[in-house]
């Protein structure tokens, strides 16, 4: 049932979005993780850009993730979906790069215009210099191919700082918030 829930999902998303218009003045855009059964739909983009044009959704207001595991097994229908979405101006993300196999010639390969990294590879960095050495030269490599940082999983005001003097675009993790019910993301979001 993951494509109904994954329907379900953005339809919330998408009405969230329209009684909240003035928040993505705010945001750079929302993050949604499509399924690999999302994406082996021959229909998946237009059915999605669709379901934003019905609700009058900006289509740079919303990024498209696909996860390290399904960017690996790259196929003739996985590009025509992605095509359908770069025609459409809806930007991609590789979400969990580190978590599996994914290699910089599947990042390569798909149009993503940002990489979010994996959790596992941000333990320890504040302790163990090979490991912080190795997560600083994955963010400056990926910034001089023109890709936007997002790291995964940051629960401590050391790991934000020192990610934040990397240069890593984006920060998400349990430091700013666990999620939250919609109401207490409003006073979040409007601080």
């Amino acid at each position: 049932m993951i494509e109904q829930i994954t329907d379900l999902q953005f339809k919330r998303v998408c009405m969230f979005i329209n009684e909240h218009r003035d928040l993505m003045k705010k945001l750079f855009n929302i993050k949604v993780n499509l399924s690999s059964l999302d994406l082996m739909r021959s229909d998946c983009s237009s059915h999605f850009i669709r379901m934003m044009d019905d609700m009058d959704i900006h289509h740079d207001w919303i990024q498209f993730e696909i996860t390290e595991t399904v960017a690996t097994e790259y196929n003739a229908g996985l590009g025509m979906v992605i095509d359908g979405f770069m025609a459409a101006g809806v930007r991609l993300c590789l979400d969990d790069f580190g978590s599996g196999y994914a290699n910089l010639n599947t990042v390569m390969r798909l149009p993503f215009s940002a990489i979010k990294i994996d959790r596992t590879l941000l333990f320890d960095i504040c302790n163990d210099k090979k490991r912080a050495m190795f997560y600083q030269s994955i963010v400056e490599t990926f910034h001089r191919m023109g890709y936007s940082i997002v790291t995964e999983g940051v629960e401590t005001e050391e790991e934000m700082s020192l990610l934040s003097s990397w240069g890593v675009d984006m920060i998400q993790g349990y430091y700013f918030s666990r999620p939250l019910p919609v109401d207490e993301l409003l006073k979040l979001l409007n601080m």
